[in-house]
This record gives C-alpha cells, structure tokens and sequence, in this order.
C-alpha cells in the first residue's frame, strides 16, 4: 500500500461515491424544488460511469489508502442492480466498509436482505421529522415517511444498528428534535443531528438558518442524561448515550467545529469527476485515466498527484476575513453526495 498524504498532511482514507445525481425528494437543503424543477436537466444515462469503472476506480484507490467507501446520490435507489455495485465492492475491489445513505423511501425489507448478503455493511437514513406537515416543508414532496420508519426497523432487525441523518433548519424541524429522540429511544439507532451547511449556490444559506449543535446539545441535556462517547480521530461526529436508553445520538457541526484538520475523504460523482471537498468548486475528471487504456493516463499517478496536492479547509476558513464564505460555483450537494 502506498500511502499519500495532501499538503496539511492528511491521510486518504474514505471516499464518498454518487452514483446517480437523480432523486425522488427535492429537499430544501440539497435540491429546492424551485432550482430543480420538472425542467432541470439531470445527467444522461451514458454519462454516468458503470459499476465496472467505479469498482475499478476504487481498486485502484485502496492501493492509497482507501478503507471505506459511501454510496450516495441522489439517491442511490434509483439506481438498477445495486447489489451487483456492492459485491464488487467488497468482493473485488475488496472495501474493507461498504455503506450506503438513503432516503430510506425505497427501501424494502427484500432489497435491504440482497444488500447485506452481497456485503454492505451498514445503512444510514435520512430523516428529518415525524410529522407530515413538516416533512412536506423540508422534503418539497408528499413523502410518505411511514415507509421510512418501517425501513428504519427492517434495518435494525437486519443490519442490528442504523444511523439516521437529520439536518436541523432553524425555524423549520427544530420542534422536532425532542419527538425524534422520543420516537427512538429504545432502538438501537444513532441519532445525528447535522448543523445546515452552505453547501452549493442553490438552497440559500444564511447563518441565522443553522441551530447550533450546542443549543441542540443544550435542549436534548435538559429532559435527559447524556454521557460522552469515545469519537475517533478523524470523525466528524461528537457521540453521546442517552443514560438508561438504547439510543445514541452525535452531532456533525460543520459550521461551529469544523474537522478539516482530520478530514480524509474525496468525494466521486455519478460522471466521474474526483472532489476534494465538499465545498469544491471544481473536481477532477477520472473518466479518460478509465476509458483511454494508453500510458498518458495513469489512473494512479493521476491520484496521487490530485491528493498530494490537495489544501482544501473551507469550513475552518469559512468565516475568516479571506472572502472564502463568498466563493462562488461550490459544486451542488446533490451532484456528489453530500
């Protein structure tokens, strides 16, 4: 194994793929419905690369350092014969973590049993509230988020743990932090509650919109006991454990404690091109070092001179006094993963 480091001297470790830009929700943190409308033009179909090029690409990753890799959209159901991804991602390519986010909206308890016999090793589902009403709000569609709590379960019962991912909008979902908590406290989840981002040009970030994982922290603490968990070095989650309760939650505080210093991801859209971060403005086209077998396009060599060169940390230089917080073309949630 070769490993790299980038010019901050961080490790790659993690890669974070998009295999479809498409998905069924327009949620108002990632793809507003009036930005991507009925007609927004999503990626063509032969545009996107095969499960072949990304079980090659990442192959030929873990030769750097690769560990883990997260399927993500879009959202990556809509995308045919997932199963054949993951097990060439396990099996071939040789993932030592192959998980997955969703939705959770088209999650069966057939598909989530194909899915872990061909080697996924977790699941992670977004939802951000219980309620009808405020879903229609946050999700800009009529989701019916009873399928998701049933897909909840169906993880739990297959997978024995799931992680749900709920981006808290100031003014919009906070009411539903306490009814989440209580709605799972006796499951065996991991609750994470996400910071909103200025991720993308389209969704209309503005500071006042962010609750603050330490007022998330605060209203959680004053109804329950919470103890600290152990958080590994290069996570992006503070863990802790409701006392006397299954339930654990963390919280990913991009904007107030931003993880730059540890970060060891890249990220891959569904067209091939290589992100460093996520508040990229530009990514690296991979598609002709897989389709042009010549000696001027080493995949490899092509890796290594993108990640040792890699200096990216928006989010610490977010609100500095460099105009970074005013650039300008970050590439859209939607199009690599989130």
């Amino acid at each position: 194994m070769n490993i790299i480091k980038d010019r901050l001297n961080r490790n790659f470790e993690y890669l974070r793929i998009s295999i479809t830009d498409k998905c069924n929700y327009r949620c108002m943190y990632c793809m507003p419905k009036d930005k991507f409308g009925s007609n927004y033009t999503f990626l063509k179909k032969n545009h996107l690369l095969t499960y072949e090029e990304i079980i090659e690409v990442s192959h030929t990753l873990k030769n750097y350092g690769l560990k883990k890799i997260r399927l993500t959209g879009g959202e990556p159901l809509l995308r045919k014969n997932l199963d054949l991804l993951i097990n060439g991602l396990k099996h071939h390519a040789q993932i030592d973590d192959v998980c997955m986010t969703t939705n959770g909206s088209l999650l069966t308890r057939d598909n989530i049993l194909i899915f872990k016999k061909n080697g996924l090793d977790s699941i992670t589902i977004s939802l951000d509230s219980l309620s009808t009403s405020i879903n229609k709000i946050v999700n800009q569609v009529d989701s019916a988020h009873h399928k998701v709590i049933d897909a909840i379960d169906h993880v739990i019962n297959i997978f024995g743990k799931v992680k749900i991912n709920m981006v808290v909008i100031n003014g919009v979902n906070n009411s539903e932090i306490i009814p989440m908590i209580e709605k799972f406290l006796d499951k065996n989840i991991e609750l994470r509650f996400i910071e909103y981002m200025d991720v993308g040009e389209t969704n209309d970030w503005v500071m006042h919109d962010v609750l603050t994982s330490q007022k998330i922290y605060d209203l959680i603490s004053s109804k329950y006991k919470l103890e600290k968990l152990y958080d590994k070095k290069d996570s992006t989650s503070e863990k802790w454990k409701i006392k006397e309760h299954m339930l654990d939650i963390a919280f990913i505080s991009s904007i107030t404690k931003p993880f730059c210093s540890d970060c060891n991801r890249a990220r891959l859209s569904a067209d091939g091109k290589l992100f460093t971060c996520l508040f990229s403005d530009k990514g690296y086209d991979l598609t002709p070092y897989l389709r042009k077998k010549d000696k001027y396009y080493n995949l490899e060599n092509y890796f290594q001179k993108i990640w040792s060169n890699r200096s990216d940390q928006y989010s610490k230089l977010r609100f500095s006094i460099k105009p970074i917080k005013n650039k300008k073309n970050k590439v859209e949630m939607s199009y690599i993963g989130g």
